[in-house]
């Protein structure tokens, strides 16, 4: 197993772990692989100053800057400890927006999340959510999304991203191609939206594409069957969906991150050394893994032998990791020391009680 192809295999990982301190295996792939990036958890962060000093320990061990990221959208989803600013769902968000008439909240409340971040070194946010929640049985999305409206949904969460990004923190719109109308949760089964095409385009298309006007920079995929679409593959692992769609007709020119390859909404049908494969050949550019390490350095270890014999599939890693180091480039890096002491202040306790 060459050196070389390890780290290009590596830098398309973003990877999960157990407990509050870095693991043997992550130590292995920050050092060894140029592992892409870390997603943390609630099982990962304990207090503000072990989650500071966690994060720096990763970026003292990664060979260059890693994507340091987590799931930080207020109400359910909602990793971090006390003093942190807690936010209600964004939901509450867009309804204040559409009173307003205007995004100005969308941008404080954006501001006020990358603030804090940046101060213990997070550099991507999976957020915002870009489905639109026209599905009132819907048992994973509901008041994470912003709206019922998908032109409030793309306007709500243009405001949110151009505040988060403005203080230093990449935006990850998600899950192309909509997860709103599902009555089903992909952790736990694979949903079906029977829409067709034109349907799309007519609601969950709407937000992506104002996204990509405004160039986010991530956007991750929905582990869902749109059988009129594709009969076969889900979104993650469909080149219809990702490439003839997303890339060909709506010119988004940024990376394709996988939801957890983990979620049952893969898993029941499909190895995830398979699914990590098929996501890349499909259009995907980063493989999100958040458990299972064991599991992991397989995937890795299946992704390089692949490449190993098949040439085609090598370039295929080559261009993709070129296009990861660029973005790498992007990311702001390390703690803010000076920053730490702003986490929970005042301001952002006044705004995130706007939304109550």
């Amino acid at each position: 197993m060459s050196a070389s192809l390890k780290k290009l295999v590596g830098s398309l990982l973003i990877v999960g772990f157990e407990g509050p301190r870095v693991t043997e295996s992550l130590q292995n792939f920050l050092e060894q692989w140029d592992l892409g990036g870390v997603i943390l958890f609630k099982r990962n962060i304990e207090s503000l100053e072990q989650l500071t000093q966690l994060n720096e320990t990763i970026y003292r061990l990664a060979q260059k800057p890693p994507i340091l990221s987590v799931d930080h959208e207020g109400g359910r989803v909602f990793r971090l400890p006390s003093p942190f600013t807690a936010f209600p769902p964004m939901q509450k968000l867009g309804t204040l927006c559409a009173k307003q008439k205007n995004d100005v909240s969308a941008e404080q409340v954006g501001k006020v999340f990358a603030r804090e971040l940046r101060a213990v070194g997070f550099n991507v946010d999976y957020a915002p959510v870009l489905d639109v929640h026209t599905q009132p049985q819907n048992p994973i999305i509901g008041d994470r999304a912003f709206s019922e409206d998908p032109q409030q949904v793309g306007q709500v969460a243009m405001g949110f991203l151009r505040g988060l990004q403005s203080e230093g923190v990449l935006g990850c719109g998600k899950h192309f191609p909509g997860h709103g109308d599902t009555s089903e949760d992909s952790h736990l089964t694979l949903p079906v939206v029977n829409k067709s095409l034109d349907e799309l385009r007519r609601c969950e298309f709407i937000p992506f594409q104002a996204a990509i006007q405004q160039e986010i920079p991530l956007l991750m995929t929905a582990h869902v069957m749109y059988p009129q679409i594709d009969a076969q593959w889900p979104a993650t692992l469909s080149e219809k969906i990702l490439t003839e769609i997303l890339r060909n007709e709506l010119g988004f020119q940024g990376l394709v991150i996988s939801d957890d390859l983990f979620m049952k909404g893969i898993t029941l049908q499909w190895k995830v050394e398979e699914a990590a494969e098929r996501f890349l050949r499909a259009g995907g550019d980063l493989i999100l893994l958040c458990h299972q390490e064991a599991v992991q350095r397989r995937v890795a270890a299946a992704l390089v032998h692949q490449a190993e014999k098949d040439e085609e599939f090598h370039k295929l890693i080559i261009a993709k990791a070129e296009k990861v180091a660029a973005f790498r480039k992007r990311l702001a890096v390390g703690v803010v020391s000076d920053d730490l002491g702003k986490i929970g202040c005042e301001g952002h306790q006044k705004i995130s009680q706007m939304l109550t």
